[in-house]
């Protein structure tokens, strides 16, 4: 009798989700590249071209059937395509079992946002790509992993699969990026062709024609739905490609196909419309997939009950399909009735608006549309009362109206804009003609509506990879702000979005650390400000004017981090801010603000990587909201404007642009460094508030190393238009080498501030009279002032007053003594005479350190008469420390008996 063979040990299992289609096999090939001691094991079925391709290629993957494998001996199980471990088959049982490691990748980002128990933070792999095939790749790429031919035309087929060939609505320019990648990698095209666009066979050929036949559209919510119920004696495989078949011959946006074989219901579904998520409505029958393919297997119920309850979920759930409350425009700018026409039109520009709410004795009673009111003004009315022009007619829609119902109403009636009312106040708001003011909540267009079907209607997420996914998650236990984030989030719920924005999300998202913790409320900023340092011990400081508030919180709320962070007990800030917009009258000028939603709140930041925010709110908490790429820019090392008008509206941006390049390696894109030079060359730059210059000039010179700073100014010619003397060339550059390394050698860095030091070397060439007026204009302390000036006028007055023959150590300390760090190391960096060196040096790194030990108390207690004898003594006794004549306190206190007695 022959021995059964024994069980293999695989370390590392790797697998994906039964019915697995070229997709998962891509996954499940990449996992395989990235951890080679693995074994790929299909946890379920596979689709009928799936199947046929591995039995023609699986000798040439790592491919290994389950029974061969001892399950004992597992310590990694790599999860492809699905987090769900019902969908895994017999290795489902590993998932959190003891001595196993579970690591997943998965992009059904927005269906599966919750990481499982069972699977640690850096193991969880998720993005938002439109294949999972595109994901591995990129991965694999990045670590330069050899690919070979076979490997990417698999590549290519799963990205061409789940994309529907860069179709589908959810395909990102990633999934393009990759396809193309594979192809260079060698992807075969004629099996792409034959796998993708696979013959159907005549039993297959038959059920299609059979479904064909039994086609019927429903209307559901303002949507055609076909649906096709059928009975099959026998099993035919392959369901899905006769479902994606099926929708190209009939036109179809959403498809529910249910066919009943071997006593179960095969349920494939299929949608174009973005309005409707199938991987949702049939995860309610227990099934999977995304939002444009999904199916499901049910028992126990026929294809015609199947398609009856599948509709009546439809019909009633939100999967997912955006309301007027959800896309509509917020909040709704009023004209009173009576405003002129032009002041009208000068509103609209400002907030570029196509049309705007008029209101009278708190009614809603017209829209007037911006083209009505550029004829007006043609036609010599712009002094004329705006309710002349306005059309008094008014559409309105529920919150909860759907968008394919906004889509009819636009269309029938030929409106551009309609304004959305609370559903408690549509009935009357129809029946008047026009609703009260605190009724209407926002305002639908066109615009919103188009967003709405190209599937923009949604807040961006940012595809954040495993390390960030894993810091936005665990932000509640963040080692320094857990408590106070924690705090947020219990207080969100009664606004109407809490969000962490600003620098704190940039450096969060590039793993670095920063203190300065921004928030941004919809809603009043100041009462969750108010509620936050109640909750947490603090007090608050508000400012009504900006609808803003400082949450001054005890260093205790940051635990032990509050040593480093605060110092001297110093309570730490929380700037809290209600969303705002901006606009400016003209350029250069102050902001003036308004309230606004996050994302035109978002929209008046300075670049797209400080225009990202994270949700605190309760569900969406760690969510990446990014309305402008930001990620990708800060993926890809970029600074972009977030408009083209950024520059001019606020000039200090270059600064901060070159600033960001500096100090995280970034560069402006082309377009931005065009911007930033024709802003230059319009001479606007000089034209600032002398405060706002300040700061972003002070922390430009603050960074660590600035000799790129340096350059890129001169090259932009920033700083010829802030002053015609401020230096930035390679001369200055050397100088400000020249400054930080002094300061390194003679270990003065707790005794200068950087930038001052910097500064002095770029305002060297200005005349006296020049750099004190100009440092006046820029609003510098009193103190920075002095010491800059220190440096520039002194340093050479320093230099030619060392450069003597005879000088002993008294001589250079009383020379040296009341002149500021700073202007010694500028000295001693701009001397080229080696006496002058040579004595700054002694100076700073031994002589001034020659201090005495002895004080006024000590002489007054030796009989010393107060007042000036005190004084004159201390003096006597200085002089005998820098000369080493005394060593010591004991020596110091001899020396003044001595001398008291010879004065006496």
């Amino acid at each position: 009798m022959t021995a059964p063979p024994s069980l293999l040990e695989v370390p590392t299992v790797i697998t994906t989700h039964h019915n697995a289609d070229f997709d998962a096999l891509a996954a499940a090939v990449g996992a395989g590249l990235l951890y080679p001691e693995g074994r790929i094991v299909f946890g379920g079925s596979l689709n009928p071209n799936v199947r046929e391709f591995v039995s023609l290629h699986g000798e040439s993957l790592p491919i290994m059937s389950l029974r061969l494998i001892d399950q004992s001996r597992i310590r990694r199980l790599v999860m492809v395509d699905t987090a769900d471990p019902s969908r895994i088959g017999d290795l489902g049982r590993l998932c959190g079992r003891e001595g196993v490691e579970t690591v997943v990748f998965d992009h059904h980002q927005a269906e599966n946002p919750k990481r499982p128990p069972f699977v640690k933070g850096e193991n969880w792999v998720l993005s938002a790509d439109g294949a999972q095939a595109t994901s591995m790749l990129h991965i694999l790429l990045e670590r330069g992993v050899g690919i070979s031919r076979l490997e990417a035309t698999i590549f290519a087929l799963g990205i061409h699969e789940d994309t529907g060939s860069l179709t589908y609505p959810r395909t990102t320019i990633r999934d393009a990026e990759m396809l193309a990648a594979s192809m260079r990698l060698g992807a075969s095209q004629a099996l792409i062709e034959r796998y993708l666009h696979s013959v159907i066979t005549q039993e297959q050929r038959e059920v299609l024609m059979r479904l064909i036949d039994t086609v019927k559209v429903k209307r559901v919510r303002g949507l055609d739905v076909h649906v096709a119920a059928l009975e099959v004696p026998t099993y035919v495989d392959g369901l899905s490609v006769l479902a994606h078949k099926l929708m190209e011959l009939i036109n179809a946006e959403i498809l529910l196909q249910a066919v009943a074989m071997e006593d179960r219901v095969f349920v494939t579904a299929r949608s174009r419309a973005g309005s409707v998520d199938v991987g949702a409505l049939l995860r309610s029958v227990d099934g999977g997939g995304h939002a444009q393919a999904a199916s499901a297997v049910i028992r126990d119920k026929t294809p015609g009950q199947v398609i009856d309850e599948l509709l009546e979920t439809l019909a009633r759930a939100d999967l997912g399909a955006p309301t007027a409350g959800e896309i509509m425009s917020r909040p709704v700018r009023f004209i009173e009735a009576d405003t002129p026409v032009t002041e009208a039109l000068v509103t609209a520009q400002r907030y570029g608006h196509s049309g705007i709410c008029v209101r009278q004795d708190g009614r809603v009673v017209g829209v007037v549309a911006r083209r009505d009111l550029d004829k007006a003004i043609r036609h010599g009315l712009g002094h004329a009362p705006v309710k002349g022009v306005m059309t008094r007619s008014i559409t309105f829609a529920r919150r909860s109206t759907g968008v394919d119902e906004l889509r009819r109403i636009m269309v029938e009636g030929n409106i551009g804009r309609v304004p959305v009312v609370k559903d408690e106040a549509y009935d009357e708001a129809v029946a008047e003609g026009s609703a009260p003011v605190a009724d209407v909540i926002g305002i639908a267009t066109r615009t919103d509506v188009l967003a709405a079907y190209q599937g923009r209607w949604e807040q961006e997420h940012a595809d954040v990879v495993a390390p960030q996914v894993y810091a936005l998650q665990t932000l509640p236990d963040h080692p320094f702000f857990g408590r106070l984030f924690q705090a947020c989030s219990a207080l969100s719920e009664d606004f109407a979005g809490v969000y962490l924005v600003g620098g704190f999300v940039r450096d969060l998202l590039l793993e670095q650390p920063n203190v300065d913790v921004d928030i941004a409320v919809e809603g009043d900023g100041i009462e969750f400000a108010t509620r936050l340092a109640a909750q947490l011990g603090g007090r608050v400081r508000a400012h009504h004017k900006f609808k803003t508030a400082v949450v001054l919180l005890p260093p205790s709320t940051l635990g032990e981090a509050s040593a480093w962070l605060r110092s001297g007990g110093e309570p730490f800030h929380v700037d809290v801010a209600t969303t705002r917009t901006e606009f400016y009258d003209y350029p250069a000028a102050l902001p003036r603000v308004e309230h606004a939603s996050i994302r035109q709140d978002l929209f008046r930041r300075d670049f797209t990587i400080n225009a990202m925010a994270v949700s605190l709110r309760g569900r969406d908490f760690g969510t990446v909201i990014d309305f402008f790429g930001g990620y990708r820019d800060l993926r890809d090392g970029v600074i972009r404007v977030l408009h083209n008008l950024s520059f001019i509206e606020d000039p200090t941006r270059i600064l901060r642009a070159v600033r960001y390049e500096n100090r995280y390696s970034f560069r402006m894109d082309e377009q931005t460094r065009s911007f930033a030079k024709s802003c230059v060359d319009m001479h606007l730059v000089g034209d600032l508030s002398s405060v706002r210059l300040r700061d972003e000039l002070v922390a430009l010179l603050s960074e660590e190393d600035i000799e790129w700073t340096l350059g890129r100014l001169f090259e932009l010619g920033v700083a010829r238009e802030i002053h015609p003397k401020l230096a930035t060339g390679a001369r200055t550059a050397k100088l400000v080498n020249r400054i930080d390394s002094l300061v390194d050698e003679l270990e003065v860095e707790d005794e200068v501030v950087s930038w001052r030091l910097r500064l002095a070397a770029m305002t060297r060439n200005m005349e006296h009279d020049e750099l004190y007026l100009w440092l006046e204009q820029l609003k510098l302390k009193r103190t920075d002032s002095s010491v800059i000036r220190a440096g520039v006028v002194m340093g050479p007055v320093l230099v030619t007053g060392l450069t003597r023959e005879e000088m002993d150590d008294w001589e250079i300390y009383r020379t040296l003594r009341s002149t500021p760090s700073e202007a010694l190391v500028f000295a001693l960096a701009v001397t080229d005479d080696g006496r002058a060196d040579a004595r700054l040096r002694r100076y700073l790194s031994e002589i001034r350190h020659r201090t005495i030990r002895v004080g006024g108390d000590d002489l007054l207690a030796l009989g010393v008469k107060e007042g000036p004898p005190v004084g004159r003594l201390l003096e006597q006794l200085r002089e005998m420390r820098v000369r080493e004549i005394v060593r010591d306190r004991q020596a110091e206190l001899e020396a003044a008996r001595r001398l008291l007695e010879k004065s006496r």
